[in-house]
Formats: C-alpha cells, structure tokens, sequence
C-alpha cells in the first residue's frame, strides 16, 4: 500500500524529474537528484477525475491525515510546476488527488475541492488528504 499523488489535465501534462529551476536534463553528466519532484508518466484509472490522470508521484507529498508535508521542497516544486504549466495556456483545469493505491480496491475520490489558480497563492494548499480531489482552474482575467 501506497500514497500517490496524482495528476490529471484537459491539457498535456509534461513528465519527468522537476527542480526549482525547471526540468532536469537526464542526459547531462553531472545530475544532483535532491530536492526534485519525480513526475512519471501514468495512465491509472481513478473514479471521480474528470480528465484522463497523466501524471503520479509515488509516495504522495504530505501525511494524508495531519497534511504536514514530508519534506521542504516537495509542496512548493508541485506549486512552481503548476504554476510554469499553466503560463502556457489561456484557460485550463489540473486535477490533483491524494490516493492510497492498494492493488486491492478500486481508486476513487471522496472529496472534492475547487480553487481558481490566481487564488493558489501558497504551497500548503496542495496538502491533501486521502481521497480528496482538488480541481484547479484557469480563467482568463479581465
């Protein structure tokens, strides 16, 4: 059993190893992997998600019952990734849900949050708990 974060979009999601200073070129020769954010590929099939989820972070990012983040910099690189995704795009929706994946029972939701992306002012709004779904939106400003 295993808490994952998981991450779906009505936009393509970018995958891969993310730092504070964007993504990490595997290629490169001289690779430090601390304080980065594995944003690997996934094609899970969770109930409740309104997109296809495209992205997973094994291990999840907080303590699913007292959201008190496991580390310093895990909460605030999803927030930068967030944030550098949606430059792209005019409008656009990421879900992000905190799962206890038991290979037992199906995935689902139980809770869901909504918050308009200009409101994501700080990282801690990321913390979730087991089964709670938080839909993320980008409007345009008038």
């Amino acid at each position: 059993m295993t808490y994952y974060y998981y991450l779906a979009s009505d936009i393509k999601l970018p995958s891969g190893i993310y730092s504070k200073s964007g993504f990490i070129n595997l290629n490169e020769s001289k690779i430090a992997l601390d304080q980065t954010l594995d944003l690997t590929e996934s094609d899970e099939k969770v109930d409740g998600f309104d997109y296809p989820v495209q992205i997973e972070i094994v291990y999840g990012l907080c303590d699913p019952e007292t959201l008190e983040a496991y580390d310093d910099f895990g909460l605030p690189l999803l927030h930068k990734y967030i944030i550098d995704v949606c430059s792209y795009y005019k409008t656009c929706t990421i879900q992000i849900a905190h799962i206890l994946n038991t290979h037992r029972h199906p995935l689902k939701i139980v809770e869901r949050r909504k918050l308009l992306l200009n409101q994501l002012s700080n990282p801690k709004q990321l913390a979730l708990h087991h089964g709670e779904l938080l839909t993320i939106k980008k409007i345009p400003e008038f």
